[in-house]
């Protein structure tokens, strides 16, 4: 069956000509031909013709399949799923194992010629082009900032981590644009910046979140340039902030879970970018109103981190702890070896000596030049 065609062939495929924008010259017996991205490309009636008195060219068709990029033959595969509605077959396999059960799934049918020309189609009107990716398939920011306009479809889900949630989403966008597009808009921010939607239909929507999320996301320079991403004790902190009950800001709760410090600063990031940046007038203090909701929150937040430091200033202050930094520990221990002296001795001898310089004889400098004036 595999090397079979039936005895006409009545289907008429126009050239895939749309796939990367290029002209399809006219093809020969041998007119398997590969674009820039390497993608095994469609198969003229004139090839499936020769086929029936041919055996070895379908021989031929199915070693040029083994040549395929990987990606591309990830994706007719999930189209198959698709459209035979077996789509929770699509699970995660090694690379070469793509084009082995495409290859086997198409020496099973019929007419296996025509079959890849119906799936060559499909992924030509409906899957989103690689290139439209790009902006967030690597950003771990923007990919949750996706799943968060993904909403109900992400609630089953659990992530673990980075990679688990970028190739999901990724992998999503690709073979479900239309699920997205019928969906992101209710999850979509109230912003500021507002983008008109034109273009074409499967690529529209995803232009137009990337230029509206791009112009209204946070500011590093003017909102966040207080926050250290470095500063486990401050993201920890600022994390349990915006997860409190009463503010619930933190996205895709129990669905994202961050492994490292990395990854919670970005998805406090990418909450707070959600947060809508249009003003209101029932937004703010008492005395104080016109704040939107990210400003406020971001207003608010920093006021309780100011408010939080000088609380624990005070307290191991108070409690005789004092905090000495990893990098001035040797320091400290040389000093401690050199002068014989504890640590609460030297400690202690160090802030007098500095006392006395900087304020006793400031002070007094500053009354003999006032009783000699």
């Amino acid at each position: 069956m595999a090397n079979e065609l039936p005895p006409t062939v009545n289907n008429v495929y126009p050239a895939t000509v749309f796939y990367d924008n290029q002209v399809i010259p006219i093809f020969s017996e041998s007119s398997i031909v590969y674009s820039r991205s390497k993608v095994l490309r469609y198969v003229t009636d004139e090839f499936i013709r020769a086929c029936q008195s041919r055996t070895t060219l379908v021989k031929e068709f199915y070693t040029s399949l083994t040549k395929m990029d990987d990606l591309d033959a990830k994706s007719l595969l999930y189209i198959k799923n698709f459209l035979i509605s077996r789509s929770w077959e699509n699970i995660s396999l090694d690379t070469d194992d793509y084009k082995n059960m495409l290859i086997m799934y198409l020496k099973n049918c019929d007419n296996p010629l025509v079959k890849f020309n119906e799936l060559i189609t499909y992924k030509i009107n409906n899957l989103l082009p690689e290139e439209y990716l790009g902006w967030f398939k690597n950003d771990l920011r923007c990919s949750l900032f996706i799943a968060h306009l993904l909403g109900e479809w992400m609630q089953i889900k659990a992530f673990k981590g980075r990679d688990e949630l970028l190739d999901d989403v990724a992998n999503f966008l690709r073979y479900n644009i239309h699920v997205f597009i019928v969906n992101y808009a209710k999850n979509m921010p109230t912003y500021s910046l507002t983008i008109k939607r034109q273009g074409e239909w499967k690529t529209v929507d995803i232009l137009s979140v990337k230029s509206a999320y791009f112009k209204n996301r946070l500011d590093y320079e003017d909102d966040i340039d207080w926050i250290d991403a470095t500063n486990a004790q401050q993201i920890n902190w600022i994390y349990k902030y915006l997860s409190n009950e009463n503010r619930q800001h933190i996205i895709l709760n129990k669905v994202f879970f961050p492994q490292n410090l990395e990854e919670k600063y970005e998805l406090i990031l990418a909450s707070l970018d959600v947060l809508s940046n249009v003003k209101s007038s029932n937004i703010g203090t008492k005395n104080n109103k016109g704040f939107s909701l990210r400003s406020y929150t971001l207003y608010s937040m920093k006021k309780a981190w100011d408010g939080q430091k000088s609380y624990e200033v005070k307290s191991k202050v108070s409690d005789g702890k004092i905090k000495v930094y990893k990098s001035n520990q040797s320091k400290l221990e040389a000093l401690m070896a050199f002068s014989g002296f504890t640590a609460n001795q030297f400690i202690n001898n160090s802030i007098e000596a500095m006392y006395d310089e900087l304020i006793v004889n400031n002070t007094k400098a500053l009354n003999q030049g006032g009783a000699s004036d």
